[in-house]
């Protein structure tokens, strides 16, 4: 089981037979500018202090009641820390089917397509409850072991999970909405199939609509349209690979399915700014 020491660990990818930890943390846990990639779902409850966060390039202000979701394989770090305090509860897909079906929902609406959730300010009654929620999570997992206890902490994460989905107003409104569903499939389709093609044409067809009509679901729901959610899903995926692994700039063209390296370091530069050569020295120091 993930201890609590675990919480926070730079670049965490070991498989976990029983994913799930939480603990409450004090400043000192809070290190700056210190990037952080994991491989399982986290909520960040912060009830002191303030400080900001930075998610895969997007930054959020930090205060007492802010909620932080994080999905698996994002990376973020602390860029100010005044006194910040709070919750942390990890979970992994393992844990999670120790849930019930019926808060998939949920956590599919939430974790799917994390950015549209990633930051939510709480009203003060509002954080109250969560508040005692996560407490309450946090006394039950340091209690001795005993029998069916990872069904109790389940049992919680499920409750945790349908009150945030409750907090985003995202549960009534997507129920009975196709459109919604619609796009968050593509979400969905795309996290698993960024690799195989680049095309909202490719997507399109296997949601069985047009992709005029993809696109215009896209600026609907997610704020963008189709093939510039496509091409920031390709950056962030690629700034992973340079941040986090050794392979080659043609290494990585072709793993995420460019026709040449020429290709892939043109894309990155004009989404970015940057020649993937330089941002790689940029954020490990070393060149390649």
């Amino acid at each position: 089981m993930m201890t609590n020491s675990a919480v926070i660990t730079k670049d965490i990818d070991t498989a976990l037979a029983d994913s799930f930890s939480t603990a409450y943390l004090s400043a000192a846990s809070f290190e700056l500018h210190q990037d952080y990639r994991i491989s399982f779902n986290q909520f960040f409850f912060f009830k002191k202090g303030k400080g900001k966060i930075e998610i895969d390039g997007a930054g959020y202000t930090l205060c007492a009641n802010s909620l932080i979701l994080l999905a698996k394989n994002q990376v973020y770090s602390f860029q100010a820390n005044q006194g910040l305090e709070g919750y942390s509860l990890c979970f992994g897909d393992c844990f999670w089917e120790k849930t019930p079906v019926s808060a998939n929902n949920c956590k599919a609406t939430l974790f799917n397509d994390a950015p549209a959730h990633q930051s939510l300010q709480l009203q003060k009654e509002d954080a109250a409850d969560l508040s005692r929620l996560f407490n309450d999570i946090l006394v039950e997992f340091e209690s001795a072991v005993y029998t069916n206890k990872g069904d109790v902490l389940a049992a919680f994460l499920k409750i945790l999970m349908i009150k945030v989905a409750n907090l985003h107003t995202l549960l009534a409104k997507i129920t009975d909405q196709n459109d919604h569903k619609i796009y968050q499939h593509f979400i969905d389709l795309l996290a698993k199939h960024y690799q195989v093609s680049h095309d909202v044409s490719f997507f399109a067809e296997k949601l069985n609509i047009s992709s005029r009509k993809l696109t215009a679901l896209c600026r609907t729901h997610g704020g963008k349209g189709a093939k510039e959610i496509i091409q920031l899903q390709l950056v962030v995926e690629a700034k992973r690979f340079l941040q986090f692994s050794s392979s080659s700039i043609k290494e990585i063209a072709a793993l995420l399915n460019f026709s040449n390296p020429y290709q892939f370091s043109h894309f990155f530069k004009k989404n970015t700014s940057f020649p993937p050569e330089k941002y790689r020295k940029q954020v490990t120091g070393f060149g390649m």
